[in-house]
């Protein structure tokens, strides 16, 4: 039986400048009950939240996170940087459901470029392989991190696999770039016909850019406060992925329906060709402080 609609929320924490995991996991039980108490089945936090979040921090908060979920019949999507048996570090995002259990593990795919991930963890980050939808009590969902949301075949392929509401956690950091992030997101929202959580870390005196959009419009965001949510209408979200452009008047549609189903993908051979430009995330020397 499919979902019909849920209540997702988006957290947005004030960060210090040295984030114990620990702290942070305790932060996600209050946060967490805040957000079910509002209504909330699904609470998303940023990238690297509760952590580590640094490569010189070890804890484990997932039993935890699973106790907070089941307890409060909230499903969350939480982060943290991850070391493999090879000395590999990852940025990993877990999804857990409304009775604790572990329905989804995505490892980032497409770590920042440039320094982003040296000042914020400490260590250069390693691909991870294969993108994520995963089942949250009938509900597929995409799971991407941070400036994914920026590469628009990453929300792309989740949408044409079936992800109904796609989840962005992001480290934080926006500064300049925030709007834009925001318009992002809403961006991905509407041309895949799907819902878009969004949220990040607040940095010191950094103002927040947490966004939920749906297929038709923006439907939360905040720059101060710690806790936002939107109820989505699934229903709408799949009468829209199949229903098709109309010059009907007045339109029954504020976002041109039926995108998805639009495409002819025997013309977008380029988007699976190697080319000279591309980033090569397995070449040390491109990431700063790699190890």
């Amino acid at each position: 039986m499919s979902v019909e609609a849920i209540t997702v929320a988006s957290v947005q924490p004030r960060t210090g400048s040295d984030p114990d995991p620990r702290d942070n996991t305790l932060r996600v039980g209050k946060l967490v009950s805040q957000a079910a108490a509002g209504g909330a089945e699904l609470v998303v936090f940023p990238e690297g939240f509760p952590g580590p979040l640094r490569h010189t921090q070890t804890y484990d908060a997932e039993p935890e996170i699973a106790k907070i979920a089941a307890t409060n019949s909230c499903g969350i999507c939480w982060s943290r940087i991850e070391q493999d048996d090879l000395g590999r570090w990852f940025v990993v995002a877990y999804l857990h459901d409304r009775d604790g259990n572990r329905v989804g593990r995505y490892v980032r795919a497409h770590p920042a470029t440039g320094d982003v991930h040296a000042s914020l963890s400490g260590v250069g980050l390693d691909p991870g392989d294969e993108l994520v939808v995963a089942d949250f009590h009938g509900l597929p969902v995409g799971l991407l991190i941070c400036s994914e949301l920026w590469l628009p075949e990453v929300a792309r392929v989740l949408a044409i696999r079936g992800a109904e509401l796609l989840l962005a956690p992001a480290g934080g950091g926006f500064g300049a770039v925030g709007e834009n992030w925001q318009l992002i997101a809403r961006a991905r929202a509407i041309e895949d016909e799907c819902y878009v959580a969004m949220t990040s870390h607040r940095f010191g005196d950094e103002r927040g850019f947490a966004v939920i959009a749906g297929p038709e419009g923006l439907l939360a965001e905040s720059a101060t406060e710690e806790v936002i949510s939107a109820r989505c209408d699934l229903e709408r979200l799949r009468w829209l992925r199949s229903t098709d452009d109309s010059m009907v008047s007045p339109k029954p549609f504020t976002a041109l329906p039926g995108t998805l189903r639009a495409r002819r993908p025997e013309l977008y051979e380029e988007l699976t060709r190697q080319t000279e430009d591309l980033f090569d995330y397995s070449k040390p020397e491109q990431i700063p402080a790699r190890r």
